[in-house]
């Protein structure tokens, strides 16, 4: 939650920073987040910064961690950009297309296989022991993800040949 408050540009010696009509201030109760993408507040998750890639062409951005659950904006990039297959012993993937298409390849653990079409506005959780990976399937458009993880304490990611 945040407060706005209103300042008067009326008062003496304001600087150009404070003659703003509205500044977010967090409640005193407030503790800092870890959040790669200062400030707290992101306007767009579409407008969070590229990161580095990892192997697969794939850009993990942090939003915000914490002892509950990790939040990652996640890039694809175009003509087979992917997260490699994984899965996790104890965490859940929560997954939130926002910009372009791919393909969500899941292996439960009792062994049944089925392929998700994901485009902006669907939803997809994967749990526990289930083989996952994300596959970017445009040849020109990027594919731009939300993730939750949950729980962090116990996430892992387990990489499969």
């Amino acid at each position: 939650m945040e407060f706005l408050i209103r300042r008067s540009a009326s008062k003496a010696r304001v600087t150009p920073r404070q003659n703003t009509l509205l500044l977010r201030r967090p409640p005193p109760h407030h503790r800092s987040l870890t959040n790669a993408t200062k400030p707290d507040f992101i306007p767009s998750l579409l407008s969070v910064p590229r990161v580095p890639a990892k192997p697969g062409n794939w850009h993990p951005a942090l939003v915000h961690s914490s002892g509950e659950a990790k939040f990652t904006v996640i890039r694809l990039a175009p003509k087979g950009g992917e997260v490699p297959k994984h899965f996790h012993n104890a965490g859940w993937d929560y997954f939130m297309p926002l910009q372009g298409e791919a393909v969500i390849e899941v292996k439960t653990k009792e062994g049944v296989e089925r392929d998700y079409e994901m485009k902006a506005g669907g939803f997809l959780s994967v749990g526990p022991g289930d083989v996952h990976r994300v596959r970017n399937v445009s040849e020109t458009e990027e594919f731009v993800f939300f993730l939750a993880q949950a729980p962090r304490g116990k996430y892992d990611f387990v990489a499969v040949p």
